[in-house]
């Protein structure tokens, strides 16, 4: 009997604790959609051209 109130405490904690790991999962998830959505546009995009004594490409002032 003692086995049976332990394999069904450990079934109630694995399911208390998969909840709280998607509950935590989409808690990031939907932070990081939310930086990336004001991140975009916010950072200026430098054109490259190339050093044509080096071949390197470098930002175009």
């Amino acid at each position: 009997m003692v086995n049976v109130i332990a394999a069904a405490g450990l079934a109630i904690g694995g399911y208390l604790l998969v909840r709280a790991v998607k509950r935590e999962m989409s808690r990031v998830e939907r932070r990081v959609s939310e930086a990336a959505k004001r991140a975009t546009g916010e950072l200026p995009v430098k054109k490259l051209e190339q050093d044509p004594e080096t071949g390197r490409y470098r930002p175009k002032d």
